[in-house]
């Protein structure tokens, strides 16, 4: 049985990757609907860092804890 520790991890983990790919296509199909964008560009590149960083994290923790 996987650890409840490492669960919740991956629950967060996965929730991010969900949370940024929602806020990408969002401001993908409503660039002119979404609140100060004028830097569409830059803000959309964070959420790309952050969906990387989230989706290192869960490679991560998959590699060592979920897939031995």
């Amino acid at each position: 049985m996987l650890d409840q520790k490492i669960k919740a991890l991956e629950l967060i983990y996965r929730g991010d990757v969900a949370k940024q790919l929602a806020e990408i296509q969002n401001y993908m199909d409503n660039p002119v609907g979404v609140g100060e964008h004028g830097n569409l560009i830059e803000t959309m590149d964070n959420l790309v860092a952050k969906l990387a960083e989230s989706e290192d994290k869960l490679i991560t923790l998959e590699k060592y804890f979920i897939n031995e």
